[in-house]
């Protein structure tokens, strides 16, 4: 009888791990058989316009499987596109308190932050993003998005507290930014200097508005050598701007021949419609009627310009009293078509504007409004 015990535990010990193992797989199938009823289901309430019910349905599923994230980010970046923000932030929301590795994590806590601009709850997005400034990956999305905030918030003086955050990401659009904001904040404050606007073009050597209010400053103050030298980094670097500034250039005591050389430089290097316009200026005053003629008849062959043949237009009715009536009229038609022309465009989303915008009224971006060029440009 013993013998036959020895013999049959080891049946026993078969059939207890082939009934448990089947048991396993029993619990297996059972659990996917739920979740791809609750997952039917979800689809089936999306299907039917029954958003709240689909989310519901597909937030219970993130309880038993958490390998789809990707799919739940989708869905909550499509809610928040369509203006559901509220279903987008209750989604992340899940997704925020689930115990993921830190990258998915961080990216969970960026999109959250992003529903709560969208929602106006600034405060909120904005405790997320500030520990998402020490990410390497995340650092340079979640400051541009602060400063988002601050711009909707006008709280301009925040930026200060992220210079060294700006700095070490290297990014332009940051740095630009940061100029602008610190600016506006001295503005408010009232502390706007010419040591200060000095300072910031220094250190912010892409941003054009830096070096444009330290050269409105210091012709406000009669220093035509730093008002000079701020304007002309600024065509150096940014040529379109030339028709913003060389009416303002013109009140720094310029030489003659060191005017001449600049509209020269700008009118046959850079092809610049403003500085060809006051090229011919110089050219009749100091010259002769017929070679400012000349000059533009030459330019408006090589780059047609409304602008340069009203420019034309103008100087033939000095030339001529017979001519003068004939052609006033045509100039009031040019002068008249051009009244109706944009003069600005933002590089960035296109937006078209007559005003001069620091900071594009639909991106939201700064220093991305700049003159346009084309057979209308200046």
């Amino acid at each position: 009888m013993l013998e036959l015990l020895f013999l049959l535990l080891p049946v026993a010990a078969a059939y207890g791990w082939f009934m448990g193992r089947n048991s396993t797989k029993h619990k297996e199938l059972k659990g996917r058989a739920s979740i791809t009823r609750n997952l039917s289901s979800g689809l089936n309430f999306l299907l039917t316009d029954q958003e709240d019910k689909a989310i519901e349905q597909l937030l219970e599923l993130l309880d038993i499987e958490a390998a789809t994230i990707e799919t739940y980010l989708a869905l909550a970046t499509l809610f928040r596109r369509k203006g559901d923000w509220d279903k987008a932030i209750r989604i992340h929301e899940k997704l925020h308190h689930l115990k993921l590795p830190k990258p998915q994590a961080q990216q969970i806590q960026y999109e959250l932050a992003k529903d709560y601009y969208s929602a106006g709850l600034y405060d909120r997005a904005e405790n997320l993003l500030v520990t998402l400034v020490k990410s390497k990956k995340f650092a340079e999305p979640a400051l541009k998005q602060l400063f988002s905030i601050f711009i909707a918030t006008q709280e301009w003086e925040k930026a200060q507290l992220y210079s060294q955050a700006v700095n070490d990401t290297g990014s332009n659009v940051l740095q630009v930014g940061m100029a602008n904001m610190l600016i506006e904040a001295d503005k408010v404050n009232q502390l706007i200097s010419i040591n200060k606007l000095t300072a910031l073009a220094e250190r912010y050597p892409k941003s054009i508005r830096a070096k444009y209010e330290l050269g409105l400053l210091a012709l406000k103050n009669n220093d035509f050598n730093t008002a000079k030298s701020a304007l002309l980094h600024i065509i150096q670097q940014k040529p379109q701007w030339s028709a913003e500034l060389l009416p303002l250039l013109l009140q720094c005591q310029f030489e003659k021949e060191e005017w001449y050389q600049l509209l020269s430089n700008l009118a046959n290097k850079k092809h610049n419609i403003t500085a060809i316009a006051l090229l011919s200026d110089w050219l009749a005053e100091h010259g002769s009627a017929i070679a400012a003629e000349q000059l533009l008849l030459d330019q408006v062959q090589q780059q047609p310009s409304i602008r340069l043949f009203q420019k034309l237009l103008q100087l033939r009715q000095q030339q001529s009293a017979l001519a003068a009536e004939s052609l006033s009229s045509i100039e009031g038609l040019v002068q008249a078509y051009l009244d109706k022309k944009v003069l600005f465009s933002c590089r960035n989303c296109g937006f078209k504007t007559r005003n001069q915008y620091w900071l594009c009224p639909s991106c939201q971006q700064w220093e991305t409004v700049e003159p346009i060029s084309g057979i209308d440009g200046r």
